[in-house]
């Protein structure tokens, strides 16, 4: 069973459901027998409001889980060597996940084509060079995951579209990230979307990651209640790749 969730947006989120709130999404975690769960709303949620961040580092310590409850930031890659989040925001947080291809957002780099398999390999291989490059990335979240909402393709379609980009992208190139990545402690995120999105294509992705010692992060990238209990859709799959407790990505892996 799955014990840890590190991706999760509570209504400080524009994005997330109003009741996504701290307390209900421990009493939830709680129920379902987690161990340790992050809390990581988006950068652009807080506009460098400083006093909203501490207020929910606040709220943690009022609730006083039996679970072990992190505070993170989920940011994004605008372009390369451009992130949405300062350095100084980023410090006040236990760890930052990087996003790579929201695309979905005015201001992130796009491919020149989503129609295109090719110049979507080249585009996403090029971000997630840019987000393991990024000082203060401690973990990259969603990579080559293919959105519908953006490629509006049936989910057919995608999952076809999402095998023939990853054909397009060269193999060494992504290794040598791979490498950076395990150099420097960034874990690489595991959802269960890429089972809601029947992303196949990324199992050999982790599995290779697995193979260059690179660590997955578990996140469900909950936006609604029903999305928490979405993470045991991962259960499978961590199966099928022979993940053990030692390959599992932990903020403490950071603190260190």
């Amino acid at each position: 069973m799955i014990r840890c969730d590190y991706h999760i947006h509570t209504q400080l989120s524009g994005c997330a459901n109003n009741d996504l709130s701290i307390e209900k999404i421990i009493q939830i975690q709680q129920q379902n027998d987690m161990k340790v769960i992050g809390i990581t709303d988006h950068d652009y949620s807080y506009q460098s409001k400083v006093e909203k961040i501490q207020a929910a580092q606040q709220t943690l310590k009022e609730v006083d889980p039996s679970i072990e409850v992190h505070f993170g930031v989920e940011s994004q890659m605008l372009e390369y060597q451009v992130t949405s989040i300062s350095i100084r925001l980023a410090s006040y947080f236990d760890y930052v996940l990087m996003a790579p291809n929201h695309y979905h957002l005015r201001g992130v780099a796009q491919p020149r084509s989503f129609r295109d398999p090719r110049r979507v390999a080249l585009h996403e291989i090029y971000m997630f060079e840019a987000a393991i490059a990024c000082p203060i990335t401690d973990a990259v979240v969603h990579p080559f995951l293919l959105s519908p909402d953006v490629f509006q393709f049936s989910p057919e379609e995608l999952a076809a579209f999402g095998q023939e980009m990853m054909h397009n992208i060269e193999q060494k190139r992504l290794i040598y990230q791979l490498d950076l990545a395990s150099q420097r402690g960034i874990g690489i995120e595991i959802s269960p979307k890429m089972v809601r999105y029947n992303q196949r294509h990324l199992v050999a992705f982790y599995q290779l990651c697995l193979e260059r010692d690179v660590k997955l992060l578990i996140g469900s990238d909950a936006h609604n209640l029903k999305q928490l209990d979405e993470i045991s859709l991962l259960i499978p799959i961590l199966e099928e790749l022979g993940v053990v407790d030692g390959q599992l990505w932990h903020p403490k892996d950071r603190m260190l």
